[in-house]
Protein backbone atom coordinates (compact mmCIF):
# COMPACT_ATOMS: atom_id res chain seq x y z
CA UNK A 1 0.00 0.00 0.00
CA UNK A 2 2.90 2.15 0.74
CA UNK A 3 4.48 1.68 -2.51
CA UNK A 4 1.18 2.35 -4.33
CA UNK A 5 0.71 5.74 -2.27
CA UNK A 6 4.56 6.69 -3.25
CA UNK A 7 3.89 6.00 -6.93
CA UNK A 8 0.55 7.80 -7.41
CA UNK A 9 2.26 10.90 -5.32
CA UNK A 10 4.83 10.79 -8.46
CA UNK A 11 2.22 10.73 -10.69
CA UNK A 12 0.30 13.60 -9.30
CA UNK A 13 3.58 15.68 -9.20
CA UNK A 14 4.65 14.87 -12.69
CA UNK A 15 1.16 15.42 -14.17
CA UNK A 16 1.20 18.99 -11.74
CA UNK A 17 5.21 19.72 -13.58
CA UNK A 18 3.38 19.30 -17.09
CA UNK A 19 0.00 21.32 -16.32
CA UNK A 20 2.62 23.70 -15.34
CA UNK A 21 5.05 23.36 -18.25
CA UNK A 22 2.66 23.23 -20.70
CA UNK A 23 0.56 26.31 -19.52
CA UNK A 24 3.68 28.12 -19.46
CA UNK A 25 4.42 27.28 -23.45
CA UNK A 26 0.89 28.16 -24.16
CA UNK A 27 1.46 31.47 -22.65
CA UNK A 28 4.76 31.85 -24.32
CA UNK A 29 2.78 30.74 -27.84
CA UNK A 30 0.52 34.12 -27.34
CA UNK A 31 1.99 36.48 -29.63
CA UNK A 32 2.60 39.92 -27.88
CA UNK A 33 1.15 42.99 -29.93
CA UNK A 34 1.51 46.52 -29.05
CA UNK A 35 -1.14 49.08 -29.51
CA UNK A 36 -0.21 52.24 -29.59
CA UNK A 37 -2.82 55.38 -29.71
CA UNK A 38 -2.60 58.86 -29.65
CA UNK A 39 -4.45 59.57 -26.21
CA UNK A 40 -7.28 57.68 -23.91
CA UNK A 41 -8.72 61.20 -22.88
CA UNK A 42 -10.61 60.94 -26.24
CA UNK A 43 -13.57 58.52 -25.80
CA UNK A 44 -12.36 57.50 -29.90
CA UNK A 45 -9.58 55.73 -28.20
CA UNK A 46 -11.29 54.31 -25.67
CA UNK A 47 -13.46 52.22 -28.21
CA UNK A 48 -10.42 51.46 -30.29
CA UNK A 49 -8.67 50.00 -27.21
CA UNK A 50 -12.10 47.88 -26.11
CA UNK A 51 -11.96 46.70 -30.12
CA UNK A 52 -8.39 45.97 -29.62
CA UNK A 53 -9.06 44.02 -26.26
CA UNK A 54 -11.74 41.92 -28.05
CA UNK A 55 -9.98 40.88 -30.40
CA UNK A 56 -7.08 39.87 -28.64
CA UNK A 57 -9.10 37.66 -26.22
CA UNK A 58 -10.86 36.28 -29.54
CA UNK A 59 -7.56 35.36 -31.37
CA UNK A 60 -5.07 34.49 -28.16
CA UNK A 61 -3.04 37.77 -28.67
CA UNK A 62 -1.10 39.22 -25.14
CA UNK A 63 -2.02 42.71 -26.44
CA UNK A 64 0.04 45.60 -25.02
CA UNK A 65 -2.12 49.01 -24.91
CA UNK A 66 -0.16 52.55 -24.71
CA UNK A 67 -1.09 55.55 -25.38
CA UNK A 68 0.90 59.26 -25.66
CA UNK A 69 -0.64 62.01 -23.35
CA UNK A 70 -2.31 64.33 -25.95
CA UNK A 71 -2.93 64.24 -29.60
CA UNK A 72 -0.27 66.59 -29.85
CA UNK A 73 2.04 64.34 -28.00
CA UNK A 74 3.86 63.13 -30.91
CA UNK A 75 7.88 63.19 -29.05
CA UNK A 76 6.36 60.94 -26.59
CA UNK A 77 4.59 58.28 -29.22
CA UNK A 78 7.96 58.09 -30.94
CA UNK A 79 9.57 57.19 -27.66
CA UNK A 80 6.60 54.64 -26.75
CA UNK A 81 7.77 53.00 -30.39
CA UNK A 82 11.40 52.58 -29.54
CA UNK A 83 9.93 51.15 -25.73
CA UNK A 84 8.14 48.46 -27.54
CA UNK A 85 10.87 47.84 -30.19
CA UNK A 86 13.46 47.64 -26.88
CA UNK A 87 10.51 44.58 -25.59
CA UNK A 88 10.92 43.33 -28.90
CA UNK A 89 6.80 42.67 -29.17
CA UNK A 90 5.95 40.87 -32.38
CA UNK A 91 3.38 43.52 -33.70
CA UNK A 92 2.77 47.14 -33.72
CA UNK A 93 -0.75 48.18 -34.24
CA UNK A 94 -0.23 52.02 -34.35
CA UNK A 95 -2.87 55.13 -34.99
CA UNK A 96 -0.13 57.76 -35.41
CA UNK A 97 -0.16 61.30 -33.94
CA UNK A 98 1.67 62.53 -37.08
CA UNK A 99 1.46 60.97 -40.39
CA UNK A 100 5.63 61.38 -41.04
CA UNK A 101 7.53 62.07 -37.94
CA UNK A 102 6.69 58.65 -37.07
CA UNK A 103 8.67 56.82 -39.95
CA UNK A 104 12.25 56.64 -38.94
CA UNK A 105 11.16 54.32 -35.28
CA UNK A 106 9.00 52.58 -36.86
CA UNK A 107 11.32 51.86 -39.45
CA UNK A 108 13.88 50.86 -37.23
CA UNK A 109 11.09 48.70 -35.43
CA UNK A 110 10.57 46.84 -38.68
CA UNK A 111 14.16 46.34 -39.31
CA UNK A 112 14.22 44.67 -36.21
CA UNK A 113 11.18 41.84 -37.45
CA UNK A 114 8.14 44.18 -36.17
CA UNK A 115 5.40 43.96 -38.35
CA UNK A 116 3.87 47.11 -38.38
CA UNK A 117 0.10 47.65 -38.93
CA UNK A 118 -1.36 50.85 -39.33
CA UNK A 119 -5.34 52.25 -38.21
CA UNK A 120 -6.54 55.22 -38.07
CA UNK A 121 -4.35 57.73 -39.58
CA UNK A 122 -2.92 57.07 -42.39
CA UNK A 123 1.20 56.93 -42.50
CA UNK A 124 2.42 59.13 -45.71
CA UNK A 125 3.03 57.07 -48.44
CA UNK A 126 6.40 59.01 -49.35
CA UNK A 127 7.29 59.53 -45.95
CA UNK A 128 7.23 56.04 -45.84
CA UNK A 129 9.42 54.91 -49.13
CA UNK A 130 11.66 57.59 -48.11
CA UNK A 131 12.36 55.92 -44.58
CA UNK A 132 12.54 52.35 -45.81
CA UNK A 133 9.13 51.43 -43.94
CA UNK A 134 6.71 49.03 -45.56
CA UNK A 135 3.11 49.52 -44.03
CA UNK A 136 1.99 45.74 -44.21
CA UNK A 137 -1.82 47.31 -43.78
CA UNK A 138 -4.01 50.13 -43.56
CA UNK A 139 -6.99 49.95 -41.59
CA UNK A 140 -9.40 52.81 -41.35
CA UNK A 141 -12.77 54.32 -42.35
CA UNK A 142 -12.63 56.74 -45.66
CA UNK A 143 -11.78 60.10 -44.31
CA UNK A 144 -12.59 61.98 -47.60
CA UNK A 145 -16.23 59.78 -47.60
CA UNK A 146 -17.03 60.49 -44.10
CA UNK A 147 -15.91 64.43 -44.63
CA UNK A 148 -18.53 64.75 -47.63
CA UNK A 149 -21.12 62.84 -45.73
CA UNK A 150 -21.22 65.53 -43.17
CA UNK A 151 -21.15 68.31 -45.17
CA UNK A 152 -23.74 66.72 -47.18
CA UNK A 153 -25.96 65.95 -44.62
CA UNK A 154 -25.38 69.73 -43.58
CA UNK A 155 -25.99 71.22 -46.84
CA UNK A 156 -29.07 69.45 -46.97
CA UNK A 157 -30.28 71.06 -43.82
CA UNK A 158 -29.83 74.29 -45.33
CA UNK A 159 -31.42 73.74 -48.60
CA UNK A 160 -28.65 73.93 -50.62
CA UNK A 161 -27.95 77.33 -49.48
CA UNK A 162 -25.90 79.46 -46.91
CA UNK A 163 -22.88 80.67 -45.30
CA UNK A 164 -20.47 77.90 -43.57
CA UNK A 165 -17.43 76.90 -41.83
CA UNK A 166 -15.08 74.27 -41.19
CA UNK A 167 -13.12 73.80 -38.00
CA UNK A 168 -10.44 71.49 -39.03
CA UNK A 169 -8.29 69.16 -37.17
CA UNK A 170 -4.26 69.15 -37.07
CA UNK A 171 -3.22 70.50 -40.39
CA UNK A 172 -1.20 67.71 -42.16
CA UNK A 173 -2.05 64.87 -40.71
CA UNK A 174 -4.31 62.47 -42.82
CA UNK A 175 -7.86 62.08 -41.29
CA UNK A 176 -7.85 66.04 -40.86
CA UNK A 177 -6.66 66.54 -44.16
CA UNK A 178 -9.31 63.69 -45.67
CA UNK A 179 -12.48 65.06 -43.70
CA UNK A 180 -11.44 68.45 -45.28
CA UNK A 181 -11.39 67.71 -48.63
CA UNK A 182 -14.55 65.92 -48.42
CA UNK A 183 -15.77 69.28 -46.94
CA UNK A 184 -14.54 70.35 -50.07
CA UNK A 185 -15.49 68.39 -52.33
CA UNK A 186 -19.14 68.29 -50.93
CA UNK A 187 -19.36 71.95 -51.28
CA UNK A 188 -18.41 72.00 -54.70
CA UNK A 189 -21.95 70.74 -56.10
CA UNK A 190 -23.67 73.40 -54.92
CA UNK A 191 -22.90 77.31 -56.19
CA UNK A 192 -24.82 78.65 -53.33
CA UNK A 193 -23.02 77.52 -50.44
CA UNK A 194 -20.27 80.19 -49.71
CA UNK A 195 -17.08 79.23 -47.15
CA UNK A 196 -16.49 81.89 -45.04
CA UNK A 197 -14.09 80.39 -42.91
CA UNK A 198 -11.75 77.54 -42.21
CA UNK A 199 -9.67 77.15 -39.24
CA UNK A 200 -7.85 74.15 -36.61
CA UNK A 201 -8.87 73.78 -33.44
CA UNK A 202 -6.24 70.88 -32.74
CA UNK A 203 -9.04 68.47 -32.09
CA UNK A 204 -9.53 70.06 -28.75
CA UNK A 205 -12.86 71.06 -27.03
CA UNK A 206 -11.88 74.32 -25.37
CA UNK A 207 -9.71 75.69 -28.63
CA UNK A 208 -12.68 75.19 -30.87
CA UNK A 209 -15.12 77.06 -28.44
CA UNK A 210 -12.38 79.91 -28.85
CA UNK A 211 -12.10 79.74 -32.20
CA UNK A 212 -15.42 79.77 -33.48
CA UNK A 213 -16.11 82.39 -30.75
CA UNK A 214 -14.10 84.87 -32.91
CA UNK A 215 -15.44 83.25 -36.12
CA UNK A 216 -19.03 83.91 -35.01
CA UNK A 217 -18.23 87.55 -34.15
CA UNK A 218 -16.88 88.02 -37.66
CA UNK A 219 -19.29 86.23 -39.58
CA UNK A 220 -22.93 87.01 -37.92
CA UNK A 221 -24.64 85.32 -40.48
CA UNK A 222 -22.81 82.25 -40.21
CA UNK A 223 -25.71 79.33 -40.89
CA UNK A 224 -23.53 75.91 -40.88
CA UNK A 225 -20.77 74.09 -39.31
CA UNK A 226 -19.02 71.06 -40.10
CA UNK A 227 -16.37 70.36 -37.34
CA UNK A 228 -14.29 67.54 -38.08
CA UNK A 229 -14.66 65.59 -35.19
CA UNK A 230 -16.63 65.69 -32.20
CA UNK A 231 -14.64 67.22 -29.63
CA UNK A 232 -14.74 70.08 -31.57
CA UNK A 233 -17.92 70.34 -32.24
CA UNK A 234 -19.01 70.48 -28.32
CA UNK A 235 -16.92 73.88 -27.86
CA UNK A 236 -18.61 75.22 -30.77
CA UNK A 237 -22.18 74.41 -29.81
CA UNK A 238 -20.76 76.00 -25.90
CA UNK A 239 -19.77 78.93 -28.09
CA UNK A 240 -23.30 79.36 -30.34
CA UNK A 241 -25.02 78.57 -26.74
CA UNK A 242 -23.24 81.94 -25.61
CA UNK A 243 -23.58 83.73 -28.39
CA UNK A 244 -27.27 83.22 -27.84
CA UNK A 245 -27.59 81.61 -31.53
CA UNK A 246 -29.09 78.09 -30.26
CA UNK A 247 -31.62 76.79 -32.99
CA UNK A 248 -29.68 79.11 -35.72
CA UNK A 249 -26.81 77.20 -37.04
CA UNK A 250 -27.02 73.72 -38.04
CA UNK A 251 -23.79 71.40 -36.84
CA UNK A 252 -22.55 68.24 -38.16
CA UNK A 253 -19.49 66.66 -36.87
CA UNK A 254 -17.62 63.11 -36.65
CA UNK A 255 -16.72 60.44 -34.17
CA UNK A 256 -20.42 59.27 -32.66
CA UNK A 257 -19.40 59.88 -29.32
CA UNK A 258 -21.72 59.64 -26.15
CA UNK A 259 -22.01 63.46 -25.95
CA UNK A 260 -22.61 64.17 -29.58
CA UNK A 261 -25.29 62.16 -29.53
CA UNK A 262 -26.55 63.78 -26.74
CA UNK A 263 -26.51 66.57 -28.11
CA UNK A 264 -28.19 65.83 -31.74
CA UNK A 265 -30.99 64.45 -29.52
CA UNK A 266 -31.24 67.86 -27.49
CA UNK A 267 -30.89 69.57 -30.88
CA UNK A 268 -27.48 71.40 -30.43
CA UNK A 269 -26.16 69.06 -33.28
CA UNK A 270 -27.92 67.82 -35.61
CA UNK A 271 -25.56 64.80 -36.93
CA UNK A 272 -22.44 63.08 -36.70
CA UNK A 273 -20.48 60.15 -38.79
CA UNK A 274 -19.80 57.02 -36.97
CA UNK A 275 -16.65 55.38 -38.37
CA UNK A 276 -16.27 52.02 -35.88
CA UNK A 277 -13.00 52.61 -33.70
CA UNK A 278 -13.65 49.55 -32.35
CA UNK A 279 -13.61 47.87 -35.29
CA UNK A 280 -10.54 49.64 -36.45
CA UNK A 281 -9.19 47.96 -33.36
CA UNK A 282 -10.61 44.63 -33.35
CA UNK A 283 -8.81 44.18 -37.14
CA UNK A 284 -5.94 45.68 -36.13
CA UNK A 285 -5.19 43.08 -34.09
CA UNK A 286 -6.58 40.20 -36.26
CA UNK A 287 -4.51 40.92 -39.11
CA UNK A 288 -1.53 41.55 -36.95
CA UNK A 289 -1.46 38.13 -36.17
CA UNK A 290 -2.45 37.02 -39.57
CA UNK A 291 1.22 39.23 -40.10
CA UNK A 292 2.51 37.39 -37.38
CA UNK A 293 1.63 33.87 -39.13
CA UNK A 294 2.66 34.71 -42.08
CA UNK A 295 -0.84 34.65 -43.84
CA UNK A 296 -1.48 37.01 -46.99
CA UNK A 297 -3.55 40.14 -45.86
CA UNK A 298 -4.81 42.68 -48.14
CA UNK A 299 -2.69 46.07 -48.10
CA UNK A 300 -6.05 48.36 -47.03
CA UNK A 301 -8.74 47.45 -45.35
CA UNK A 302 -12.11 50.13 -44.90
CA UNK A 303 -14.71 50.43 -42.29
CA UNK A 304 -18.10 50.87 -42.69
CA UNK A 305 -19.20 54.38 -41.90
CA UNK A 306 -23.02 55.54 -40.83
CA UNK A 307 -24.32 59.27 -40.63
CA UNK A 308 -25.91 59.06 -37.39
CA UNK A 309 -29.00 61.80 -36.73
CA UNK A 310 -31.48 62.13 -33.86
CA UNK A 311 -34.36 60.00 -36.26
CA UNK A 312 -31.17 57.26 -36.24
CA UNK A 313 -30.46 57.57 -32.68
CA UNK A 314 -33.93 57.44 -31.41
CA UNK A 315 -34.86 54.93 -33.73
CA UNK A 316 -32.44 52.80 -31.59
CA UNK A 317 -33.87 53.24 -27.77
Amino acid sequence: MAKLNVKLTVVIVFSLIISVLLGGEVLAAQPRVALIMKTLTNPFFLAMEEGGKKGAEEFGVNLTVVSAEGETSITQQIGLIEDMTTQRVRAIVIAPIDSKAVVPALARAQKAGIHIINIDNRIDPVAAKEGGLDIEIFISASNVTGGKLATSYLICLLGGRGNVAMLEGIPGVDNAEGRKTGFLKAVELFSEIEIVAMQTAHWKTEEALNVFSNILQAHPNLNGLFAANDMMALGAIQAIEAAGKTGQIYVTSYDNLEAAQAAVLGGRMHATIEQNPALMGYYGVNFALDAINGKEIPKEFMVPLEVVDRALLEGKR
